[in-house]
């Protein structure tokens, strides 16, 4: 009886382990966007934000402001 009941209670951990999921670290990515007008800089911001929400991403975009003679934005995202 004792071996039977060892030999299930190992089934269950290794069941358990296999079942639970993998500890993957949150990586986080992004990227700046330029242009050398306001239109062109959130159009292509907003662009490479769609297509990296429809990869799956969850996405984060920050808008363009003037800087050093060019308009900059940033995109962000991480799954």
């Amino acid at each position: 009886m004792g071996k039977k009941l060892a030999a299930s209670a190992a089934m269950l951990s290794a069941l358990v382990v296999l079942a639970a999921p993998a500890e993957a670290a949150t990586r986080y990515y992004s990227q700046t966007v330029t242009g050398t007008t306001q239109s062109q800089c959130e159009t292509d911001g907003w662009a490479l934000a769609q297509q990296k929400q429809a990869e799956g991403y969850l996405v984060t975009w920050i808008g363009c402001g003037y800087s050093d003679f060019h308009w900059a934005g940033v995109v962000g995202w991480h799954v």
